[in-house]
Order: C-alpha cells, then sequence, then structure tokens
C-alpha cells in the first residue's frame, strides 16, 4: 500500500467516526421536552450569558436581546472572551418550556434548543436557551437530566 492510499484510508476512517459519532450517540429523540411542560431545578445550575460580537461588549452597550442571549449550564465553565454575565439559577427555580428554537440550518449535529422563562426570572431581559446537547443537561427526562429537573404535574 502507498502512502497516498494509507492517507486516504485514514481521513476516511476519521469521517466515517465523526459521523458516526454525530449521528449514533445517545438519543432520546422520543422524549423531548414541550411547550408548556414545566420543571423544578432541584440543583444549583448556571445562567451564562454570551454577547454576539464584541464590538458589543468593548462599546460597553447595554446587555439586550439585540446584544446577548443567555443559556442555561449544568457546570461552571471558566470565563470567555464574549462573555456577558454568569448568575446560579438557585434550587427551586421553576422553568418553562416555551418553545424550540427555529432551526434555520439542517444540520445533524446542532442539538435541540428550546426557550425557556424563569421564575423567579434571573435572565436581565434577554432570550434563555436550553441546549439539550450541554453537558450534564441531557438524560431521560423528556431529554433532561432528572437528578436536575423534576417535571411538574399539570392538574386539570
Amino acid at each position: 500500500m502507498n502512502k497516498f492510499n494509507a492517507k486516504l484510508h485514514f481521513f476516511l476512517l476519521m469521517v466515517l467516526s465523526a459521523m458516526g459519532f454525530v449521528l449514533c450517540r445517545s438519543s432520546y429523540a422520543s422524549e423531548l421536552p414541550k411547550s408548556g411542560n414545566r420543571y423544578k431545578i432541584i440543583r444549583t445550575i448556571y445562567l451564562d450569558a454570551w454577547y454576539y460580537s464584541l464590538n458589543d461588549k468593548h462599546k460597553s452597550k447595554p446587555i439586550s436581546k439585540k446584544t446577548a442571549c443567555a443559556y442555561l449550564d449544568a457546570v461552571h465553565n471558566a470565563d470567555r472572551v464574549y462573555h456577558a454575565f454568569r448568575t446560579e439559577v438557585p434550587a427551586g427555580t421553576i422553568m418553562t418550556i416555551i418553545g424550540s428554537e427555529p432551526k434555520i440550518w439542517f444540520l445533524p449535529f446542532l442539538g435541540k434548543r428550546y426557550f425557556v422563562l424563569l421564575e423567579p426570572d434571573l435572565s436581565r431581559g434577554l432570550d434563555v436557551m436550553l441546549d439539550l446537547d450541554n453537558i450534564g443537561i441531557e438524560g431521560n427526562l423528556d431529554g433532561l437530566n432528572p437528578d436536575i429537573f423534576l417535571k411538574i404535574e399539570r392538574i386539570e
């Protein structure tokens, strides 16, 4: 086998491995959060806000829906350049699913994202996103981690 064929085989192996990882990872597609579902947060998590552009941060623009967005995160990540603020979301906070984020690009490696409301509101006026691909968020309770979220059943 010559050097070119070995490189080609290695490249194809890497591409197929990446595709397998993306398409065959553990999935809870039948158990996704539905609009209107409510969950009680039973362990402290974090609300991280990120600027869309560094220009907004450097010009000291006020944080708004036009300049930043917020994500729920189960782990405490290091601050990055685009980071606007981080707030602890205490246990006992109620999270309501508003709806899913519209898909602009139908790429298989983009995770399911949902807009949520927090009670009490800690978002400082930003849209809050719940990304099921975040480490620690995913699980088998409507796609959420049952160690963090407790589903609140509706009484009708």
